[in-house]
């Protein structure tokens, strides 16, 4: 995949992800999350690992982490984020899944799970999975019309 290709997707998905903000109020789990996961479009199960991925670590946090400490803001975000790395070590290492790093986006997409987890703790499940999957095939359509090849 190209370098040009990956910025085009990633840039798309961030503008629409902005737009869709700043009309609807709603946060897409991050704005590089939708244009994150249509690069992994040829990969249905890194796609599904990173949503089940997100939910587990929200799961862990609301009703693990945070009855052990005090958990709020930035400690609860970074919480998100090391809980999610962890799981995908994990999950990495225990599957067989063939699942590759996008050149130069590794660090993008080890943090993906976390932000998804965050975003579901601040607005609930059902709005972060319908606005991120929207604006997903969003971005995804955007690429087909633009003819940028994924």
């Amino acid at each position: 995949m190209l370098i040009t290709t990956i910025a085009t997707v990633i840039i798309l998905g961030v503008i629409l992800s902005l737009l869709f903000t700043e009309i609807t109020g709603i946060l897409p789990a991050g704005l590089v999350v939708p244009g994150y996961l249509v690069l992994l479009i040829d990969l249905p199960q890194a796609i599904f690992l990173t949503f089940f991925i997100s939910l587990l670590t929200y799961l862990i946090v609301a009703f693990g982490v945070s009855k052990v400490t005090i958990l709020y803001g930035k400690r609860k975000f970074v919480a998100m984020i090391t809980v999610a790395v962890v799981l995908q070590l994990i999950m990495y290492a225990t599957l067989p899944i063939d699942y590759r790093y996008i050149s130069g986006l590794a660090a993008v997409g080890i943090v993906v799970p976390g932000l998804l987890a965050n975003t579901i703790q601040r607005q609930g499940l059902a709005t972060t999975f319908l606005s991120t999957g929207l604006l997903c095939a969003m971005t995804y359509g955007c690429t087909l019309l633009l003819k940028v090849n994924i």
